[in-house]
């Protein structure tokens, strides 16, 4: 019992200990703060700050509570006392900063307590600028405390430290790029982490830093720290170069005029990239310059913009040095499947530099191959290969089939049945095939996505692979179509999740806008049954299951859309019988639209490019996806307008033989001639919807590049109010835009004015039908009235049902061209609308332009206002200089009375013996 009694004074003992420490230290940060505020001499308040400085990592709350003002004060007091200000910059930034594992630091506070003090701070934003003022000091230790003291307000409040900084003018931003050029190397990469924070997420501030030179200081110090070889202030150096061009389109043009994409290939030199070892910093730095060819050339970017850079990296030789690296052994994966990334982006829908990818060859190995050829067969056949290096060899791949017919046609060729001696070469797409029916779930999925690009937009190549015939065993019996190994990989127990989606994902691009290969699938066996089975399967949890019934709906509903008639089982009206009887229409729709609900489906949409961490993530693809949302609506609306038009069969009654074959043979050469007539009518406008198609794509692209030219001339004007260093050059570029963009408007309203037109020449469609109707119903009217008179109904039946069966399917022809119509028209509405959208934007770009020649009045003001100071101080100057010579006059003068009174013997006045000393 003496021993616990012990121990429970021991604790008290020390809980009175604590208390008293921290009663003694808030004592002695109160008389700290009242000689800070009341000391009159230089020395007190300096040992006050020093005071407060050793505490305020042990008592960082009490510190930042009762001096957090004070020190501000400081910094906005007399500047003459430099050391003082350093001991205040010091303080300051110990409070608003916290390192983790540091026993100085005090314990249990908010996490959040660096961040209230740092609000605490900016509350007031002359305080701010005060720090502002501080970097122009040229004192090192000034200059430093400065930096690393706005560093830390930035880390903690990033985007308010953005603004007030903003509100200081380009100037204030300028301060901190100047900072780059320091010849002291501390200060210049304490200066790349203070930009690092500041120009992220912000397009303003990146602006003004491009607009500073702030590319040009970014490599004098990449090329002085020895490129991609250098230390950690490379990373730095590049980091800020990422946030200068990420999203940012005016940085970017202006990278690429500025010739700062040449610049690059000297960091990809083979004698630095060739190096059998490479740091840890070395690949930091390579991933870090691959990154930014990558933005630069995104598919998230502008057209015009995508396809200007992919032109200079290829002209530069930057495409060449990158597909060297393809070649050599040397280089880490993570690098290798980065610089494919970038390749890929590189030649993404730009033919030339596609065909300059597919020439190039490995001339490395004792056999020379394509490049081509080495990165799809480590596909395929690399399993002990890292999963992102199999996915970048996929998406470069897909890059390089994007809009490529030319490469498209030679890979299908090499599928179709060829000649002994060529079959047994390995092609690309051999290699295809191999891992489509590979058993690695990551070849399988590569090879089933990669196929679906290559015929992906092309009717042509869809109807091509159709000829191809794969030996699943010796005996030619056993020579399978691929649509048939895909539909018994489908059935296949054994396939894999992945191996499913991806022939679900190639079959749906296969039967797309196809109707032969809608006919192909049809007539194989059990493959009707085998999408219905899955739609109809029990209710399952695993979203993956949900994912297959939904791809099994879609490429169903496709089957529905493009169906051609030719399998006599599965008609669009047998099709949709079965849909209705054995899953329900309902159902059918609800199971189509979990795809589009699916996370899946809204992350592979965003961007074109894989980003896949992992196995579990190869699930969709990104082209599949836009066919997806593209093709959906039309399924939806197929089966809701069918259900909602569906007729009811009437019967009718017989007519006396003479005059019904009378009347009918009239009736079958009236319908037959409008038939004749409104068939060459649809073809006409089919081709001519097929044209306006076309068009409508071209013009969308338009649309999207004039509003990325508008974007472009907002950034222009948003430089010139930060700035006045523009000229009339800058109003003369921008009025022009702005005239081109006018006539670009014009023309789309042309354009669109035209194809109304189109629409309401469809009007004699409408007419015949309803000519069509009413001679049918005065049919149906006659039959009914004979139908009293004769008993011969048997052979009546026969010869109206065969009429009625052709008067269906020119309904139902008509139908789908209606359908066509009404989208059309929906399209032309939105084209309208945007056309509404660029009227407005252009009246804003005249209010803009008058706001402009404001701007330069205002410029030509105070040139004049600036020639006028000039000119008085060129005359203050010259009366300065001669007052300056009279007085030398002056004084030589007086030597020489000096000198003449001592020669004298007099005594000579005190005023000229001092004249020395002074």
């Amino acid at each position: 019992m003496a021993f616990w009694r012990a121990g429970s004074l021991f604790s008290s003992s020390t809980s009175a200990t604590t208390t008293n420490n921290n009663t003694i230290a808030q004592e002695t940060i109160d008389r700290l703060c009242d000689r800070l505020q009341s000391a009159t001499r230089s020395e007190d308040r300096r040992d006050a700050v020093r005071g407060l400085k050793g505490l305020s990592k042990k008592c960082k709350l009490e510190v930042g509570t009762q001096s957090m003002n004070l020190l501000a004060n400081t910094l906005q007091g007399d500047r003459t006392d430099l050391d003082l200000i350093q001991l205040a910059l010091e303080t300051l930034a110990n409070v608003v900063t916290y390192e983790t594992g540091n026993d100085d630091e005090q314990a249990n506070l908010p996490q959040d307590i660096t961040v209230q003090f740092t609000e605490l701070y900016i509350k007031d934003k002359a305080h701010v600028h005060a720090a502002l003022e501080l970097i122009e000091e040229t004192d090192f230790n000034i200059r430093r405390s400065a930096i690393r003291f706005l560093t830390a307000l930035l880390t903690n409040c990033t985007k308010e430290l953005q603004d007030i900084i903003l509100e200081s003018g380009p100037m204030g931003v300028s301060k901190l790029v100047d900072l780059l050029q320091d010849e002291r190397e501390v200060i210049r990469n304490d200066a790349l982490l203070l930009l690092q924070i500041l120009t992220r997420y912000n397009t303003n501030i990146q602006k003004i830093v491009a607009f500073e030179n702030g590319f040009e200081r970014l490599f004098e110090i990449l090329a002085s720290e020895g490129g991609s070889d250098g230390l950690v202030t490379v990373e730095d150096c590049l980091s800020v170069l990422l946030n200068l061009l990420q999203n940012n389109v005016s940085n970017q043009s202006y990278f690429r005029e500025g010739s700062y994409i040449r610049r690059l290939v000297d960091f990809f030199e083979l004698g630095s990239i060739g190096e059998k070892r490479w740091s840890a910093q070395k690949v930091t730095n390579v991933h870090l310059l691959l990154q930014t060819i990558r933005i630069l050339v995104s598919p998230t970017n502008s057209h015009q913009n995508i396809l200007a850079c992919q032109r200079t990296v290829s002209q530069c030789g930057l495409l060449h040095r990158l597909c060297v690296m393809l070649t050599l052994t040397t280089i880490p994966a993570d690098v290798l499947a980065e610089t494919i990334n970038t390749i890929g982006d590189a030649v993404r829908g730009n033919a030339e530099n596609q065909q300059f990818l597919g020439s190039v060859m490995n001339t490395t190995g004792e056999i020379q191959q394509p490049v081509l050829f080495n990165l799809l067969y480590t596909m395929v056949a690399g399993e002990k290969q890292s999963f992102p290096l199999r996915i970048s060899i996929l998406y470069c791949l897909q890059c390089y089939l994007y809009k490529n017919d030319l490469g498209k046609s030679l890979i299908v060729q090499t599928l179709l049945p060829q000649t002994e001696n060529v079959a047994n070469q390995y092609t690309l797409g051999h290699l295809l095939i191999i891992g489509y029916l590979s058993k690695d779930n990551v070849a399988s999925w590569c090879s089933g996505i990669a196929l679906a690009h290559l015929i992906a937009d092309n009717q042509q190549f869809k109807e091509a692979i159709l000829k191809v015939v794969l030996a699943v065993d010796q005996a030619q019996a056993g020579a399978k179509t691929l649509m048939e190994i895909s539909t018994d990989l489908l059935e296949n127990s054994s396939s894999s999740f992945h191996t499913r989606v991806a022939v679900l994902i190639f079959l749906c691009t296969w039967l797309s806008n196809c109707s032969l290969a809608v006919q192909a699938f049809l007539s194989i066996q059990n493959s009707i049954s085998y999408l219905i089975s899955q739609i109809c399967g029990q209710l399952v949890a695993d979203d993956r299951e949900i994912l297959i019934q939904s791809l099994c709906s879609f490429a169903l509903g496709l089957c529905l859309v493009f169906n051609n008639n030719q399998i006599p089982s599965y008609t669009t009206e047998s099709l949709e019988r079965l849909i209705n009887k054995r899953i329900g229409i309902d159902l059918f729709q609800e199971k189509l639209e979990t795809l589009s609900k699916s996370e899946y489906y809204s992350k592979t949409l965003q961007k074109p490019q894989l980003k896949l961490s992992k196995t579990n993530d190869m699930i969709l693809d990104y082209e599949f996806a836009r066919l997806y949302k593209a093709l959906e609506g039309s399924i939806t609306r197929m089966l809701t307008s069918r259900q909602m038009n569906s007729t009811e069969n009437s019967l009718i009654g017989p007519l006396s033989t003479n005059l019904y074959e009378q009347q009918t043979s009239t009736m079958m050469a009236h319908y037959h001639d409008l038939i004749r007539k409104q068939d060459q009518q649809i073809n006409t406008y089919k081709q001519q919807e097929k044209q306006f198609i076309d068009e409508s794509q071209i013009y969308k692209k338009k649309m999207l590049d004039l509003e990325q030219n508008l974007q472009e001339v907002k950034d222009q004007y948003s430089l010139l109010k930060l700035s006045t260093k523009q000229g009339p050059d800058t109003h003369n570029e921008l009025a022009t835009i702005c005239e081109q963009q006018r006539r670009e408007l014009e023309y789309l309203r042309n354009f669109v004015a035209q194809h109304q037109q189109h629409y309401n020449s469809t009007q004699p469609i409408e007419n015949g039908i309803e000519h069509l109707n009413l001679n049918n119903t005065e049919n149906h009217d006659m039959q009914n009235h004979r139908k009293l008179q004769t008993g011969e109904r048997a052979a009546l039946t026969a010869r109206i049902t065969e009429l009625q069966e052709k008067v269906n399917a020119f309904e139902d022809r008509y139908a789908t061209q209606n359908d066509e119509i009404a989208r059309l028209q929906l399209e032309n509405g939105v084209l309208q609308e945007k056309i509404t959208n660029e009227k407005r934007k252009v009246s804003i770009l005249e209010g803009v332009e008058s706001q402009m020649h404001g701007l330069i009045d205002d410029k030509a003001r105070c040139d004049s206002e600036y020639q006028k100071l000039n000119s008085v101080y060129q005359q203050n100057l010259n009366e300065q200089n001669d007052l300056l010579v009279l007085c030398s006059t002056y004084e030589d003068h007086l030597t020489n009375c000096r000198n003449i009174i001592q020669s004298a013997g007099l005594t000579v006045p005190k005023f000229l013996l001092d004249l020395d000393n002074n």
